[in-house]
């Protein structure tokens, strides 16, 4: 009978809307929303963790009616979307620079399905998107969402609505940026494989019996790999500080 004495309009609101926001934030930020790891998993999840951090979060202190629980279900929805999309655009950057070198390693054709997106994506994004998981793990990031989780409780009670301002000069700010991220992470490979163009076209010039499918293509993806593995840890360091580096902006934004 105690137990009854809780279940007022306010709480069971109150923790309607974390259960939303939990179960949003699972849905769209990255680890957690992959395809791998079942949905009834993810609910249960989102239905414990909602139990633990419930004395934590401020009580729903607006008018209860029909009108403000959907817009408020709603603004937490669109909230999760926001932030999934912020911290998946890292991962998407090592994507696009996987489709790059590829690209320059002829291994465009050669597409595998990403199990995650359902999609073919090529060879070296998946290798790449799936190092990236093992360093995000590593550095403790599905820790940093479920503490971000935490701290959005206090930072955007329930009922007040985030500016959507933010997140249009948060994408116009770091899209760009993210861009040439990409582009910069595959420069070394395309540089590489500019270069071993230039100089079996050279050869060819002076060597036309050089035959450039037979012996070119072969050095020119045993060279691009050692590169590649050359830089890998660098550049799998470079992403745990732009994915840092996104966790701080993201809480700049919404604070």
């Amino acid at each position: 009978m105690e137990i009854l004495n809780y279940l007022t309009p306010v709480n069971v609101v109150t923790y309607l809307l974390l259960f939303v926001r939990l179960s949003s934030f699972l849905a769209f930020i990255p680890f957690f929303n992959y395809s791998a790891i079942p949905m009834n998993v993810k609910a249960a999840f989102a239905f414990w963790l909602s139990i633990l951090l419930y004395p934590l979060t401020p009580k729903f202190a607006y008018d209860i009616n029909i009108a403000t629980i959907t817009l408020s279900i709603l603004n937490e929805i669109a909230f999760a979307f926001f932030v999934g999309a912020a911290l998946q655009l890292i991962f998407d950057v090592l994507k696009y620079a996987g489709e790059q070198i590829s690209f320059v390693m002829g291994f465009t054709l050669a597409n595998v399905i990403d199990p995650n997106a359902g999609t073919q994506t090529t060879i070296i994004s998946q290798f790449f998107t799936w190092v990236a998981i093992l360093v995000f793990i590593s550095f403790g990031g599905d820790h940093l969402e479920i503490l971000f989780l935490s701290k959005t409780l206090s930072m955007l009670p329930f009922g007040e609505f985030f500016s959507y301002h933010n997140v249009y000069e948060y994408f116009l700010i770091y899209m760009g940026k993210y861009f040439l991220l990409g582009v910069a992470m595959a420069f070394p490979i395309i540089a590489i494989s500019l270069l071993g163009d230039i100089i079996f076209g050279m050869i060819m010039k002076t060597m036309p019996q050089f035959n450039l499918l037979v012996v070119g293509f072969p050095i020119k993806i045993t060279i691009s790999f050692m590169v590649l593995i050359a830089i890998i840890s660098s550049l799998m360091r470079l992403f745990s500080n732009e994915m840092l580096q996104a966790f701080a902006a993201v809480m700049h934004f919404i604070g």
